[in-house]
């Protein structure tokens, strides 16, 4: 909850410079290089051993960072871009479809009934809370429906990866090196599509705190989570982030919400709520080809 809730704050900081015309993909790279070098300063003092690992296991990280990373971050960009947010993160929330299924299909894990009743709960949940049922929402974009499940796809491998990697490595260790793979594909972008960074200092320190709490803290918590829970309970927690979001938006920028958004948030809840019912039991370190 509390990675869902730096992740809502951030997107809302976000969203604010967005509608004074910075470009999203600028911002999103930003957060990233942030995030990136926050931790590498920080683990260079005080955590030095945490830096080193076995060379065997650097192409796996990078991957993980340019993927699950950076690539849920750029396919979700573009998905925006071509389609409304909400139906945009209604579309990347069906990866938690894929996580469940491929803890009971592929990692061969019992999926109780309480989870898959809590995934329809939040999925139905979150449909209400972003306002997805408004008819001017509904009109099909193929492109944009397409990065929506391409970023889908992305977010299900950030999490099953990160719960693989977890079996044999440190959380700060992972995202160091997840947060510079990221950075390094998006260097590689600029030099292609040459974008327009933002000029004026104040944006660069405002998208330092959001890499720092928004990026950096709420990605550590959300791995952490995943040395204790599977990725599926995680990820139906993680859908309170709209319905924090939307309280922010209330609370700061006088958003206003519609009943059916209520209800939506109501349901979100019981569905976290429902996923904690039944333990799972301590979670067993996962081979790093699952």
């Amino acid at each position: 909850m509390g990675s869902a809730a730096l992740f809502a704050a951030g997107g809302n900081a976000v969203k604010a410079l967005f509608g004074l015309g910075f470009q999203p993909l600028a911002l999103a790279q930003l957060r990233i290089a942030w995030a990136f070098a926050f931790l590498l300063i920080s683990l260079s003092v005080t955590g030095r051993p945490l830096l080193r690992i076995r060379p065997t296991e650097l192409p796996g990280l990078l991957i993980f960072g340019t993927l699950g990373v950076a690539g849920v971050q750029l396919a979700y960009y573009l998905a925006i871009a071509r389609l409304n947010i909400a139906v945009a993160l209604l579309v990347q929330y069906l990866g938690l479809v894929a996580i469940t299924a491929w803890e009971r299909y592929r990692r061969q894990q019992a999926v109780p009934v309480n989870v898959w009743s809590a995934l329809a709960l939040v999925l139905v949940g979150a449909f209400c809370t972003v306002g997805a049922y408004q008819p001017s929402l509904l009109r099909l974009n193929l492109p944009g429906i397409g990065f929506g499940l391409a970023a889908a796809a992305l977010l299900a491998f950030y999490m099953l990866r990160a719960s693989a990697l977890l079996a044999r490595l440190n959380t700060w260790t992972i995202l160091v090196y997840a947060f510079g793979a990221g950075t390094l594909m998006w260097t590689a972008y600029d030099l292609v599509m040459r974008p327009s960074l933002p000029s004026q200092v104040w944006v660069w320190f405002a998208m330092a705190l959001v890499g720092l709490f928004g990026t950096l803290v709420a990605h550590g918590l959300f791995v952490l989570a995943l040395r204790t829970i599977r990725p599926s309970r995680a990820g139906i927690v993680a859908t309170a982030e709209p319905v924090i979001a939307g309280l922010i938006a209330f609370l700061l920028f006088r958003d206003g919400l519609e009943p059916l958004q209520l209800l939506g948030a109501a349901v979100v809840v019981c569905g976290i709520v429902l996923v904690q019912m039944g333990g799972e039991g301590a979670v067993a370190p996962t081979p790093a080809y699952q």
